[in-house]
């Protein structure tokens, strides 16, 4: 499954599994002059490079429920022509049994993202019903996700090291959150504050801090809210607005606080009742977010799907 290519420059991974995506080093300071990652994507069996550059562009997607049109993923990728990949919250779909290759193969075919690589986290539309939840072999043939998160969610809790980010990704909706949150909330720490790279951003599809009454787990926030300190941005769906908790403007002289962002991709609305935990929501949607990474900075700016700029955040490190 993962082939090394050895280079006289160096070494270089092309892998074909997210979880042997490149060797980072272990001083916290990236010196290579050449870097190529090479993976699979989930729909089909060609290879793709993605941070080929200096900067990482990517786009974040919110609950989605079978709602965006083909249309829809083309203007994404008309406003986002410079993305390299692209994370996905949760919810994706309105249940498991529809099947994701297909599905997704339709919506985004001839589009950008048929051809880019892909990050998701499951939200509690992709676990089956009943006392035994889980997820489904179809979710998993899907998204082939790495399998270096803790052993009760391998496969659905995960990170992906980019050159100047790591990205990881929560499963909140594993029934082993409740019985296990203390060795997740160890893992989280431990991703965290292993990570080389400058930034730390985090999904989860069910968040900390809700903006709609009612919809915090106590469980989530038990297991998160002291563990994603460290992190830089935390993006989660679920509550179906566009919501955020932290400062637009934040440099690395400023006490550490993370940007709490939640996201929504979907045409089903709903209008928030509380606005005590998060700064700013903004009914309505579909969104989407563009994220962009130097070594020195993190832009995070929310769209509408006519181009529309409803919010943008700057992180700098120096």
């Amino acid at each position: 499954m993962i082939a090394v290519i050895i280079l006289t420059a160096g070494t270089i991974l092309c892998v074909r599994r997210w979880d042997a995506w490149f060797a980072m080093p272990a001083e916290p300071e990236w010196r290579s002059d050449t870097l190529s990652t090479r993976f699979l994507t989930f729909n089909d069996q060609t290879t793709y490079s993605c941070q080929h550059t200096d900067t990482l562009t990517m786009v974040v997607l919110g609950d989605v429920h079978n709602t965006l049109k083909h249309s829809d993923y083309l203007r994404i990728a008309e406003l986002c022509p410079d993305m390299q990949c692209y994370a996905q919250v949760g919810d994706f779909v309105e249940r498991e049994q529809l099947y994701y290759k297909q599905l997704l193969k339709y919506q985004m075919r001839g589009t950008l993202f048929d051809s880019l690589p892909v990050m998701v986290c499951p939200g509690n539309h992709e676990y089956t019903k009943g006392v035994n939840r889980q997820l489904p072999d179809s979710w998993y043939e899907s998204f082939p996700m790495p399998q270096n998160g803790p052993k009760s969610s391998l496969g659905s809790t995960y990170y992906v090291d980019f050159r100047d980010l790591r990205f990881i990704a929560i499963d909140t909706e594993s029934p082993h959150i409740l019985s296990d949150h203390t060795r997740l909330n160890a893992w989280v720490k431990g991703a965290i504050s292993s990570a080389c790279q400058p930034w730390v951003v985090v999904m989860m599809h069910r968040p900390v801090y809700a903006s709609r009454k009612g919809r915090v787990n106590p469980s989530v926030w038990l297991s998160m809210a002291k563990a994603l300190q460290g992190a830089d941005v935390i993006f989660s769906g679920h509550d179906h607005t566009y919501a955020r908790r932290g400062k637009t403007l934040q440099d690395e002289h400023e006490a550490h606080t993370p940007v709490w962002i939640g996201v929504s991709s979907t045409t089903q609305v709903r209008t928030p009742k509380n606005r005590s935990n998060m700064d700013t929501i903004v009914a309505g949607g579909p969104f989407f977010e563009r994220l962009h990474i130097t070594r020195h900075a993190l832009t995070v700016r929310s769209y509408e799907l006519d181009g529309t700029c409803i919010d943008s955040i700057c992180l700098y490190k120096r």
